[in-house]
Parts: C-alpha cells; structure tokens; sequence
C-alpha cells in the first residue's frame, strides 16, 4: 500500500509541475522536486526528476514545435558545453555552497532592478557572441549548482521573447542539456527498475499536466508572462540561498 502511495504522490507532484511547466515552459522540476522528496529520498528524488524531466522538456518543446527558433537555440546550445567544462572544473576548487551564494546575489540583484524597473526595458542585441555568451552561463550554473533555468529565464527577459517563442526554445534547450545528463547517468548505473517504473508514473502525470497546461498558457500575454518569470527567479533565489546556508 505504501508502495502504491509513492506513486501517486509522484503522480500527483509531476501532474503539478507539468501544469505551470506547460503553462509558462519552466519551473516544473523546482515544483515536483520538494513533492516527491515527501516520499522518497532526496537523491532517488533527483533520479526521477532527470528522467522524468527529459520526457518533460521533450513532450514540451514538440508541443510548441512551431515557435522553436533555430537561431535562438544554435547559439545557446554552441556555448553549452564549454560552460559545463568551465563549471565541473570551477566546482574542483570552490565548494558548492560558496558558489549557490554568489549566484542567489546575482539572482537576488537581477530581481531587485527589475521590481524597480531599472533595467525592464532594455533588450539583449539580436547577437551570435551574446547568445553564446548566454548558453554558456546557463552550462556553467547546470554543471556547478544545477539551475540553469536561472539564467535562461534571465535571458528571456532581457530578450523580451514573446511567450511561445520563450516556451519553445527553453523546452528544447532543457531537453538538450537533460538527455546528456540522462544518459551518462545511465552508463554510471545509477537508475534501477523501481526507480525507472516510478519515473513512468511521473511522465504519465506530466502528460496530464502539460495538455492542461498548453491551454492555460494560449492565455498568459506577455505582460503576466514576464511577471511570471520574474517570481520563478525570485523563488529560486530563496531556494538557493536556504540550500547554501542549510
């Protein structure tokens, strides 16, 4: 009975994330994570977020596969892994706890400017160098404390995406990076089958969750949509900064 409990209370945690994940293209993981972790280990919690996140991201970009920029995602994606190698090889000398501090004051500084409308109208250069630039933060922040939904959500804003076009390119942004994760997590053999059948549960709920999700988000105009964002970077920075001192 405990064992069926488990699963639908994962179930119920990735139907929930699935829906403001699909409503607004991020903050699914940060949503199911501390659900789950109610009923199963903080890192069996982790396992079944990567796998489940990667059906996630991936269900999530085919849905808004008609908004998806190339361009957007070329750029990104060339700076993704030289900003993975830069945070493994950062993260060798400086402790995990130093660097989520000095990202949650980035965070903390971002979102301060923003309530105070010092820096809501400027907009990132249509530029090869800063979307590069902008993947390899993200890769850098992935690999050191893995939040890179912080500063793409960063980059959206400055770019001031349209909603569809910022749901697009993230879904296939977080599918790019999460399916590498995924797999050499695999070769590591870290997943088992309770884990991978728990994970199906988890994709079942997402489904649910993201179908009714996609429709919620036809009505979020841009206005709410940045609103959005700006409250998910806001919780982000104080889930990093309770996680650094804790």
């Amino acid at each position: 009975m405990a064992l069926n409990w488990t699963y639908v209370v994962v179930f119920f945690a990735w139907a929930l994330g699935g829906t403001v994940g699909g409503a607004t293209g991020i903050g699914t993981v940060m949503i199911a994570m501390p659900i789950m972790t109610a009923v199963i280990s903080p890192g069996d919690a982790v396992l079944v977020s990567c796998i489940t996140g990667t059906f996630a991201s991936l269900h999530l970009a085919y849905s808004y596969r008609r908004y998806c920029s190339c361009s957007d995602l070329r750029d990104l994606t060339i700076g993704l892994i030289p900003g993975c190698i830069a945070g493994a090889w950062v993260l060798k000398i400086v402790s995990v706890r130093v660097l989520e501090l000095m990202i949650c004051a980035m965070l903390a500084l971002f979102v301060l400017l923003r309530c105070f409308r010092r820096i809501s109208a400027y907009t990132l250069p249509e530029s090869r160098l800063v979307g590069t630039a902008a993947g390899a933060i993200c890769g850098f922040v992935s690999s050191s404390v893995a939040m890179e939904g912080a500063p793409l959500g960063i980059y959206v804003l400055l770019k001031h995406w349209d909603p569809n076009r910022a749901r697009s390119n993230m879904s296939v942004f977080y599918a790019l990076s999460a399916v590498g994760t995924v797999i050499m997590q695999a070769l590591a053999g870290l997943y088992d089958f309770t884990l991978f059948r728990m994970s199906l549960f988890g994709m079942a709920g997402c489904v649910c969750g993201q179908v009714i999700g996609v429709r919620l988000g036809r009505h979020i105009n841009q206005k709410l949509f940045t609103r959005i964002i700006v409250c998910f970077l806001a919780l982000t920075t104080v889930f990093l900064f309770f996680q650094a001192i804790g």
